[in-house]
């Protein structure tokens, strides 16, 4: 069947319409397998060894294991942030500290879609 417009004309759609894919789509997104903790800017594998899954309770299926930070491991990723801010942080001006802050919003904001799918899956809850 051919669609026309208000002026009788034939619209052409080339036999496709490409729409934008639904906000819970996963097919953009990348779960690894494994996560370990963050510290002094570098992944490092917690002390204890112990990582716990991440379940999608809609479906129950595992996403990931999560490194599981024990007493030590929150104690070097404190030590690691004084020295940070001692070090450097600090001495940068206000204004400077601002720019960097500014840019890890910007770098969330632009991976907003993506995390709102991982959160959705890990949360069981839909978007």
């Amino acid at each position: 069947m051919k669609q026309k417009n208000s002026k009788g004309e034939a619209l052409q759609f080339s036999g496709k319409w490409d729409l934008a894919p639904a906000p819970e789509s996963t097919d953009h997104i990348e779960i690894k397998k494994e996560y370990q903790l963050f510290i002094n800017g570098k992944f490092s594998k917690p002390s204890s060894g112990k990582y716990f899954p991440s379940i999608n309770p809609a479906n129950e299926k595992q996403l990931s294991m999560i490194a599981e930070a024990n007493e030590n491991d929150v104690d070097r990723a404190v030590k690691a942030a004084r020295k940070a801010f001692d070090g450097t942080w600090s001495k940068i001006s206000a204004k400077e500290r601002g720019k960097y802050i500014y840019r890890i919003a910007r770098l969330i904001q632009e991976k907003a879609r993506e995390l709102a799918v991982i959160e959705s899956l890990d949360g069981g809850k839909p978007i």
